[in-house]
């Protein structure tokens, strides 16, 4: 199995706040397979010291498998030592922050579409180490940049369990009111360990969702908090599911060197395993990571991190609404994105790669027109923004600035392909220096000798630039010397040539050319008319 934990979010052992390690993220993150693919984050989540990271050692296996052979068989081995994300038995905590696996994995679904895969493993919430801002920030990143959470619970789906999910459902319920996306999150599966009355519900996934619709229903004994949660549960998430897991088998809970394998593990959890696994993560089951009803891509994923971090790096909690302003600035980070790979993809069809040169007019034309288009994509893909519009505003700001750039570098590229900008530079000193030579002619006709000695001189200069020019051009040294040349050159053709050639030879030029063309005119008609006669 290739790949490693990559420890994401870590916690200072002198301050104790989480700090984000970027650095890591972006290794993982910007890796070339996957930056541009959207993706699919699965986090498990829960208590502390109740097997989250020996289950993601279970979906790590089902994941290899599907990309080496695809086989149905993905448990392997029965003797093999399960391997991955790091666990232990005992009752001290193991995983502390957040981590992601290193190599991300790549599965194609049947419509042809590549998705990149990225499993999570968090700390487990409220233990003795723990504060509650600890916990709360590990449980809230996993729950905001997830678009599958696997909430691992044991024995059932107690209040508490639902009472945690208090701040994401305030969230949810004021971002739907800034967002015209249905729902802000998008599937939360609980999964309940340990299930200890199949005689009552069965075991599975059907089980699962009689007891969640049961947990789940709104009675008026309860508590208007615990209706509350219950009746935002199901709108801010898209799909909620409950699958209940039996117990592993007392040699996993009562073996000092337990590794893992199977051999150790109740067949009835290993075949629970198999029907598990397969609904997380097949193909036709993965779900993208969405930001206001759109998905994101790899690369948007990091920017969600960095964002995330800003809003817990005070002291106290956030707030849902300082959450909303953190998605809406997510959200518009996402669709500046968009708006800026609508316009390079544009300019790179338009003057990019092989493309011949296109007039400056017509080039500025088209950047006004993409500039527009691009404005309008951010704008279509940024659902947030009803309450925030001063977010929506100042990214659109950034949007034009970053295109703006874009412009500068294809109109340089644009331009270097103009066969007659690049011939400018020769083409105006040897036209400086036939200047000079007939000047020199000519006053030395007429025996100002002193004159066309100084002409001489100004037409060696310009011979000498020349060929420094036309050597720096062949054997790419000098460059500075030959910026010079062609910015004095420039100077030379906007301030002299170009001016007298418009002034004193372009009107003359026009009206030969229509003397010339009525002549030909006249010659056809009078041949014509000879010819009939």
């Amino acid at each position: 199995m290739d790949g490693h934990p990559v420890p994401v979010l870590i916690q200072s052992e002198d301050s104790g706040s989480f700090e984000l390690d970027e650095d890591a993220l972006e290794e993982v993150l910007l890796n070339p397979k996957i930056a541009d693919k959207h993706v699919c984050v699965l986090a498990v989540a829960g208590a502390f010291r109740k097997g989250k990271s020996f289950l993601l050692d279970f979906l790590l296996r089902y994941m290899s498998s599907q990309l080496l052979t695809q086989s149905q068989e993905w448990l392997g081995d029965v003797d093999q030592p399960l391997k991955g994300f790091k666990w232990r038995q005992g009752s001290k905590r193991e995983t502390t922050g957040v981590l992601i696996w290193s190599e991300p994995f790549v599965i194609k679904k049947r419509s042809g579409e590549e998705i990149a895969v990225i499993l999570m493993d968090t700390q487990g919430t409220f233990d003795i180490q723990s504060s509650m801002k600890d916990s709360t920030t590990v449980f809230a990143l996993t729950t905001m940049v997830s678009s599958v959470l696997v909430y691992n619970l044991m024995n059932n789906v107690q209040e508490d369990d639902l009472m945690n999910l208090q701040l994401f459902t305030s969230y949810g319920m004021l971002a739907q009111e800034d967002c015209d996306s249905a729902h802000p999150f998008q599937r939360l599966h609980f999964l309940v360990r340990d299930w200890g009355f199949p005689y009552e519900v069965p075991y599975g996934h059907q089980g699962g969702q009689t007891l969640l619709d049961d947990i789940l229903q709104v009675t008026e004994k309860q508590h208007p908090a615990h209706q509350e949660v219950r009746r935002d549960l199901r709108k801010c998430f898209r799909d909620i599911n409950c699958y209940l897991m039996p117990h592993p088998g007392f040699k996993v809970i009562q073996k000092a060197d337990f590794d893992g394998r199977l051999s150790d593990i109740e067949e009835e959890f290993v075949n629970h395993l198999k029907v598990l696994v397969p609904r997380l993560l097949a193909p036709e089951n993965l779900v993208k990571k969405e930001i206001g009803g759109q998905p994101i891509k790899s690369r948007d994923l990091l920017k969600f991190f960095t964002l995330f971090m800003e809003v817990f790096k005070d002291n106290d909690l956030p707030e849902p609404t300082t959450l909303v302003e953190f998605a809406a600035r997510a959200s518009s980070q996402a669709a500046l994105e968009a708006g800026k790979e609508y316009y390079a993809e544009t300019m790179e069809a338009l003057v990019g790669g092989d493309r011949p040169f296109l007039k400056t007019v017509q080039m500025e034309a088209e950047h006004k027109r993409a500039k527009e288009k691009a404005i309008q994509t951010y704008l279509d893909k940024n659902k947030y923004g009803r309450k925030n519009q001063s977010v929506v505003e100042k990214y659109q700001n950034i949007l034009v600035e970053e295109v703006e750039k874009i412009y500068q570098k294809y109109s340089q590229q644009n331009e270097a392909k103009n066969v007659f900008k690049a011939a400018r530079t020769p083409a105006t000193l040897f036209s400086v220096l036939m200047f000079f030579y007939l000047l020199s002619g000519i006053f030395g006709l007429f025996g100002m000798y002193s004159f066309a000695n100084m002409c001489n001189l100004a037409m060696g200069v310009f011979l000498i630039m020349l060929t420094v020019w036309a050597y720096v051009r062949y054997s790419g040294e000098y460059r500075d010397a030959g910026v010079y040349i062609d910015e004095l050159a420039t100077f030379l053709w906007e301030n002299v040539i170009h001016p007298v050639y418009q002034t004193y030879m372009e009107k003359h030029l026009r009206e030969a050319a229509e003397q010339a063309a009525q002549q030909a005119l006249t010659s056809t008609l009078t041949n014509g008319k000879v010819k009939s006669s």
